[in-house]
């Protein structure tokens, strides 16, 4: 992904999909800083072949994001999960599969604003 690609999707594609998905100030503010700290990282960024955000049609106003990755080399998962900090969200996985014959790794999160901490100040651009 080069330097335009990763703008244009943060500035345009990243806040569609929020607003299509029905995601508050919060989780919003939390997809974004999610996805600027996979583009902090070259070889990540290298990696991601897809990232979308989407409904889980629960009224708790809940969303999944997912990331679709090439396939990750076993030492780096490691690090991607403290990276994104995983470990303070209650549902999340990690899953690797086969696309179009080639080998994935994807990472989905499931983002409940209730269970989000701190103030709107905490969340602000």
């Amino acid at each position: 992904m080069t330097e335009a690609q990763a703008a244009r999707f943060l500035i345009e594609d990243l806040p569609n999909a929020l607003k299509d998905a029905g995601a508050g100030e919060k989780v919003s503010a939390v997809a974004n800083r999610i996805a600027l700290q996979l583009f902090s990282v070259p070889s990540l960024q290298s990696f991601l072949a897809d990232y979308g955000v989407i409904s889980t049609g629960k009224p708790d106003g809940s969303v999944k994001i997912q990331m679709d990755f090439l396939k990750l080399p076993k030492e780096i998962v490691p690090e991607l999960e403290k990276l994104l900090s995983v470990d303070q969200f209650k549902d999340h996985r990690l899953v690797k599969y086969i696309k179009n014959g080639q080998a994935r790794t994807g990472l989905e999160i499931e983002v409940v604003p209730k269970n989000l901490p701190g103030t709107p100040y905490d969340y602000a651009f």
